[in-house]
């Protein structure tokens, strides 16, 4: 049976939390904190198959935030971050095999196309474009073109 966006986005937090947990870091545990009562909430909404929202919503939800934990390991003392984008990756790449490839194609679809489709785009973008902010990449000025032409329309 073929996982819907929400099952793997569920699964990749589920999966996250107990990696990150076993770093034993107190610098992580808001981080851990925040999404385990986020799972718990969520498995219980599960159990009873009762949604305050659509699935897709949440979907969206989880998407945004598992795209945007590497901005919080990125102020962390070196080592503990390094172990911290470890887990990340290894855990993504785990569930969704070249995930990080797949997200990068999907920001290129929307460069190219030059418009925002969705929100779950929009965020995609936004976090794109906060990871290369300042860096002089070529995309930066387009991303943000992009962005603004989006919530102008908005």
């Amino acid at each position: 049976m073929r996982k819907t966006k929400f099952d793997v986005y569920f699964e990749i937090c589920q999966k996250l939390v107990a990696e990150l947990s076993d770093l034993e870091s107190k610098e992580l545990q808001p981080l851990i904190d925040g999404f385990s009562d986020s799972i718990e909430k969520i498995s219980v909404w599960v159990a009873n198959n009762s949604f305050p929202a659509p699935k897709s919503v949440i979907a969206t939800g989880l998407e945004q935030g598992v795209n945007e934990l590497p901005m919080f390991f990125e102020e962390m003392k070196p080592s503990l971050r390094e172990a911290a984008f470890q887990t990340y990756y290894s855990t993504l790449n785990e569930i969704v095999p070249n995930y990080q490839e797949k997200l990068s194609s999907r920001v290129q679809r929307i460069i190219k196309r030059g418009k925002i489709k969705s929100e779950s785009e929009f965020y995609l973008l936004r976090n794109r474009l906060d990871q290369i902010e300042g860096s002089g990449v070529k995309d930066e000025f387009l991303i943000s073109a992009i962005l603004g032409q989006y919530e102008a329309e908005a």
